[in-house]
């Protein structure tokens, strides 16, 4: 059955201006019809016995956004420990599928999980398509692929990559080759390839050895192709990055220590970028507020900057960017920070309002689902966010939770008030930190 949403703002997510609404019609799941209001042209009537889902008079209708890097088998980690070691499976799965529902309940109606523990991503991936636990879409990686100097291998080698953790330790093509078909096997979306280590490791001019040979990467790439998968890398160095676009990697995410030559090679191949400035934000602008060390503040605020004014040349000639906010840590909390990405691309790589939203809707529609969301047309998932409030003047108005006035996922609408939207945190879910610094006699008794 037929079911509308009439009047109001619409946003489409492809970039077009915002134009006044008459109706907009969902049939099964899918956006059937949009209807403009059209000066030139008479109104077209609703049916007399039309089913109006939502009056959005007054309100803006757009897609729903999409974060495009969004760990959900992290559980708001407090510290890489907590991250890789604690909890179990079983556990971990029940967690993510709580924190799906929060993640929806903010307005985001489709995720991409570029990898996280076990096999959790994929598990509530497919526990939302059956109706199991509410949540976005999603798009799922499994472990990180990677090496010993990648991300993802954060312990020292006589611990090693413990069964748990994020990372899947690769030593040679052969393993390369096996880990990717294991993957395939276990229901994978995309394989995630760590190309890269943390930004401490890197130099201003990208020059840090990346953490695979361009043709290891080149082989990850095709085995994945060769399954049917596509294959998204983390990559800071700007030396990985360019082994990435040789490699025929389909999505790149963060790529902070380019240069300007590195940048202008990704446009030209057409490969999108999704930096995920908000979790360095978060530490940069309130890591002071939860505790985060000064001396992490300051190398984290450096790593913003210089990511900033790669992004800027990367964003005026052409590279194809998206949004994504690494969610999943304590300090990107579930369902908070979601929107955050688009302000940043506003404020500080120089984007419209316009220009944003087009990143969190149509281009990282391309991670989870290709031309089939991010878009308000028909054919497209009807995935749609109804607030209250212009953000094609003002983008900050996506963060404010109480502007949210209806959610619809394929056209079913979301229920905005859970019971409950916190859950118990238990002292086995923590790294064992006795005090954050030494207690020195001197702290206690003065200085002699």
């Amino acid at each position: 059955m037929s079911r509308y949403i009439t009047h109001g703002m619409l946003i489409d997510g492809s970039g077009a201006p915002p134009q006044p609404l008459q109706w907009l019609r969902m049939d099964e799941g899918r956006i059937a019809e949009v209807r403009l209001v059209d000066d030139a042209a008479a109104p077209v009537p609703l049916p007399a016995d039309a089913d109006i889902a939502f009056d959005a008079t007054g309100l803006t209708v757009m897609p729903g956004l999409i974060d495009a890097h969004c760990h959900l088998s992290y559980g708001e980690a407090r510290s890489i420990e907590e991250q890789d070691l604690y909890g179990s499976a079983e556990y971990r799965a029940l967690r993510a599928g709580w924190h799906a529902g929060k993640v929806l309940r903010s307005g985001v109606t489709s995720v991409s999980d570029p990898g996280g523990s076990w096999n959790v991503a994929v598990a509530v991936r497919d526990a939302i398509r059956a109706g199991i636990v509410d949540g976005p879409r999603m798009s799922a990686a499994g472990k990180y692929l990677t090496t010993q100097t990648g991300l993802a291998d954060y312990f020292p080698s006589w611990v090693g990559t413990p069964p748990s953790g994020v990372g899947a330790l690769t030593h040679d093509v052969s393993q390369m080759l096996t880990e990717v078909r294991r993957q395939v096997k276990n229901g994978v979306d995309f394989v995630k390839v760590a190309a890269s280590g943390e930004s401490s490791t890197l130099t201003p001019g990208g020059g840090s050895v990346p953490a695979f040979r361009s043709e290891e990467l080149k082989v990850i790439v095709d085995e994945a192709h060769r399954h049917g998968r596509r294959a998204a890398a983390h990559a800071r160095s700007g030396v990985a990055v360019v082994d990435c676009i040789d490699a025929g990697m389909d999505w790149i995410m963060h790529g902070d220590y380019m240069t300007q030559a590195q940048c202008d090679r990704l446009a030209a191949s057409g490969i999108p970028l999704c930096p995920t400035l908000t979790f360095m934000a978060n530490i940069a602008d309130y890591g002071h507020l939860v505790g985060c060390s000064a001396g992490r503040i300051e190398r984290i605020r450096h790593t913003f900057e210089t990511a900033i004014k790669v992004l800027r040349h990367a964003y005026r000639n052409g590279v194809t960017l998206i949004t994504g906010t690494d969610s999943g840590f304590s300090i990107t909390p579930f369902g908070q920070w979601h929107a955050r990405e688009l302000e940043i691309f506003v404020e500080h790589i120089g984007m419209t309002p316009l220009e944003a939203i087009t990143c969190a809707t149509r281009n990282a529609g391309f991670t989870v689902d290709p031309g089939q969301v991010g878009v308000l047309a028909p054919g497209m998932w009807a995935d749609i966010l109804v607030i209250d409030g212009d953000p094609a003047r003002d983008i900050r108005v996506l963060q404010e939770q109480h502007r949210v006035r209806a959610i619809f996922k394929a056209a079913r609408a979301v229920d905005l008030h859970p019971a409950r939207d916190a859950i118990e945190r238990w002292p086995w879910e923590r790294v064992m930190t006795v005090s954050a610094t030494e207690l020195h006699w001197h702290s206690v008794r003065g200085t002699q």
